[in-house]
């Protein structure tokens, strides 16, 4: 099974403001043609997510990600949002089986920085998809709560300069 963390990120390494905020990246004005998010989004059958993350997604109002596979980290209910296809799993175990049980091929790991951090440490992250942004934030959630970029070892990596962004193709 394939799990890629695709995100943006300041250039100082943070992927939203300390309360989960990313309106930052409508500053940035990312091209999401079709040929990236578009195709990315075509390719995965699951989606992970912290629950910070649910949460923000849920103050936004709207599910954008259809009836695709998804699951919640918490150890609290949480109201869904209508469209929604949700599972809440409290462990990376319980994910996996139910991941596996479903014959799922490609996950997309949303966020956040510890949810990644506990992926990496597990070995289960198998691709880094990463649009580094030229905003500097100054402080928020890290990429990796527990991990930095330039440490994680890679079997390959690629990167590719576009209208002053830096987009990272890791494959783990």
């Amino acid at each position: 099974m394939k799990i890629t963390y695709y995100c943006a990120m300041s250039s100082d390494g943070y992927i939203a403001r300390d309360d989960g905020d990313v309106s930052w990246l409508d500053e940035a004005n990312i091209d999401e043609s079709p040929s990236s998010y578009d195709e990315f989004f075509a390719s995965v059958d699951g989606l992970a997510m912290g629950r910070g993350t649910y949460d923000f997604i849920f103050n936004y109002g709207s599910w954008p990600y259809g009836d695709v596979c998804t699951w919640v980290f918490t150890s609290k209910s949480l109201e869904p949002l209508e469209g929604a296809n949700l599972s809440l799993v409290q462990t990376l175990d319980d994910f996996v089986q139910e991941a596996e049980e479903k014959n799922l091929k490609h996950i997309w790991l949303v966020g956040g920085g510890k949810l990644a951090s506990a992926f990496l440490e597990r070995g289960i992250l198998t691709n880094l998809s990463i649009t580094k942004t030229p905003i500097k934030l100054n402080a928020g959630i890290p990429l990796f709560a527990d991990h930095k970029l330039e440490n994680i070892r890679s079997v390959k990596m690629e990167s590719a300069q576009k209208q002053g962004y830096k987009q990272l193709e890791i494959l783990l």
